[in-house]
């Protein structure tokens, strides 16, 4: 069965998410985070990504992104992946894939960004590796509530310019809505936009196809034309 192809808007943000492949760990020590964020910051820079935020888990990798081109996601993500891979074998001595062959992402509308990149920095907690989602240093939530930005990867001077760091650190400490990220690990799952109504039907009429779910049940029938009898 073909795969279906990738959804990506030049000039939009996406949520990206890459695994190991396997789900095995891709970072076996801080020092290899280190480099994986290099990789990113020099390709992202190359290609044309903006990266606003990211986190680095133990076998997988979150990242909120906006490709300038069509082909700026894919193309930072390949070559990243390929230099940290090579890195990663002859660092510690293994050979093979280190990451599943494609990665996930849908694109975002306006009005579901933050709700995105609230998602992001919330992972370590989700996953138990620590009680605040600041205190992880491997993501964006540490520079994005005050803190430095060790990666080299965010614009902090255009996020002041939005955000009330002090703001943003509350807002990440609040319970997330499951719902709603349900919805965004669906859509990401499935390669297509998450976002308001509008936002989505736009995204329709720029590529000519339908991307909501259908109605459940069969589609009805047009009723036949009558004839009336002679």
């Amino acid at each position: 069965m073909a795969r279906a192809s990738r959804i990506v808007i030049a000039g939009c943000a996406h949520h990206v998410m890459q695994r190991g492949n396997d789900r095995q760990e891709v970072f076996g020590a801080d020092e290899d985070r280190e480099v994986f964020l290099a990789y990113l910051r020099d390709a992202s820079e190359r290609f044309g990504l903006t990266v606003e935020g990211y986190c680095l888990m133990g076998n997988h990798v979150h990242l909120i992104a906006t490709p300038q081109q069509e082909e700026s996601l894919a193309l930072a993500l390949k070559r990243t992946n390929q230099l940290y891979a090579q890195y990663a074998n002859r660092r510690h001595g293994r050979s093979g894939h280190l990451w599943q062959d494609r990665f996930f992402s849908c694109a975002i509308g306006d009005s579901h960004f933050w709700k995105a990149l609230a998602y992001v920095e919330r992972h370590p907690v989700r996953a138990k590796l620590c009680r605040k989602p600041w205190r992880w240093v491997w993501s964006s939530a540490a520079a994005h509530c005050g803190g430095r930005d060790g990666s080299g990867l965010l614009d902090l001077d255009a996020w002041s310019e939005q955000i009330d760091p002090a703001w943003w650190k509350d807002h990440i400490d609040e319970p997330e809505d499951e719902t709603e990220m349900r919805e965004l690990r669906l859509w990401t799952s499935r390669g297509r936009p998450w976002g308001s109504d509008r936002f989505v039907r736009k995204i329709e009429a720029r590529l000519g196809k339908r991307l909501r779910p259908r109605p459940p049940g069969r589609p009805k029938k047009k009723p036949e034309k009558r004839v009336r009898p002679r």
